[in-house]
């Protein structure tokens, strides 16, 4: 039995925060001991305690505060923690003195950016952790190219989905009717974050075109924002487009897998992004997937094989190839995406992934 401390120091919720509570409750499923330690204001948190999560109150604020670093180096001494797995910048500098007790620590980097490489930052990657996790193998390839961290060090693990949750025949109808979306019409959604680099205005800004030829159009923009003037700047954008009526802002929602079903068409708009957990659990219910050509995004959807790639910001080609996947036969490729995600994207293949990466970094 292994025992596992996640830190997480954002207090908004997202795909991360999602997979890393995903994580947590399967290692405790599959015998180990797991906590999460995160701000105790944070989404993550409050969510961890509605799931009934192992938790530990640290609070993340800034790189050194000396009551974080205290209070998660008690916790990991009390609680005898075999290995530390750190998924944000400021969590990752809090642990780094964890090494000092003999406590290996993991770095995860799940977004596909460049990386802060100054003194400071550069330190907490090459002393403040023993391997790195990636989420794709283009953040993998960052990593390397600015120096941060060797290749030999680096294992690439994808998102986990639920199988037995992101399945073809999930029932999609009483979303539809919750936001009024006729019986039968045409639907696109959007899943994530409502921040910059997820950038949902620009289906927004490709909505009349799709509206023109497929005039039962509607769409979805499932999430929540970060701060508060991204709403606005979003709202705004809608309230430049003829089809405004057409865009339901459904705000965050836990059961996803409900809005999947519900939908014809996932769209991911970002101009920064890994994999994506959304694509993984798009493919497993066998919905068409269209998708910006960033980051570690065509490493799973390969353009008329799986899915269908875009160049960010295009939208006339984004509202094209939504089009096209609206008024064609997509069933063969949609087919061949969820083989890939039963092949390569259930949890169990994750986890037992995961767990080979802690276990080689324990022996060493």
């Amino acid at each position: 039995m292994l025992r596992i401390a996640h830190t997480e120091s954002s207090i908004n919720m997202g795909g991360q925060e999602m997979r890393i509570l995903q994580q947590i409750r399967w290692l405790l499923d599959n015998g180990h001991a797991a906590w999460l330690l995160a701000r105790e204001d944070s989404a993550i948190y409050r969510e961890g305690m509605k799931r009934g999560l192992p938790l530990c109150a640290v609070p993340f604020r800034g790189s050194l505060n000396p009551k974080a670093i205290l209070t998660a180096l008690d916790f990991v001494r009390r609680e005898k923690i075999d290995l530390i797995d750190c998924h944000s910048s400021r969590d990752a500098s809090t642990v780094i003195f964890a090494r000092f007790l003999g406590i290996p620590v993991i770095r995860t980097q799940h977004i596909c950016k460049r990386l802060k490489d100054d003194f400071f930052h550069r330190l907490t990657w090459t002393m403040g952790c023993r391997h790195i996790i990636a989420s794709s193998d283009s953040i993998a390839d960052r990593i390397v190219n600015q120096n941060l961290g060797p290749r030999e060090n680096i294992y690439v693990i994808g998102e986990g989905i639920d199988l037995d949750r992101f399945r073809p025949d999930v029932d999609g109808k009483p979303s539809r009717k919750a936001f009024g979306v006729p019986v039968g019409a045409k639907l696109v959604t959007v899943i994530g974050m409502i921040r910059p680099d997820k950038a949902q205005h620009y289906l927004v800004r490709a909505v009349d075109r799709i509206v023109e030829q497929i005039p039962d159009a509607h769409f979805f923009v499932v999430g929540s924002p970060t701060k508060p003037r991204f709403m606005e700047e979003l709202q705004e954008e809608i309230g430049r487009i003829r089809h405004k009526d057409r865009i339901i802002l459904t705000g965050f929602q836990d059961a996803v897998e409900n809005f999947i079903a519900a939908s014809d068409v996932i769209v991911l708009s970002s101009t920064i992004e890994a994999r994506s957990q959304v694509i993984p659990q798009a493919f497993a219910m066998k919905k068409a997937v269209v998708a910006t050509d960033v980051g570690g995004i065509p490493e799973y959807v390969k353009h008329g094989e799986t899915g269908f790639l875009y160049p960010p910001g295009d939208t006339e080609k984004l509202a094209e190839l939504v089009v096209a996947a609206l008024t064609n036969d997509v069933s063969a490729i949609t087919e061949r995406a969820y083989k890939v995600a039963h092949e390569t994207s259930g949890i169990e293949t994750v986890m037992n992934a995961t767990l080979s990466s802690y276990r080689k970094v324990l022996r060493a």
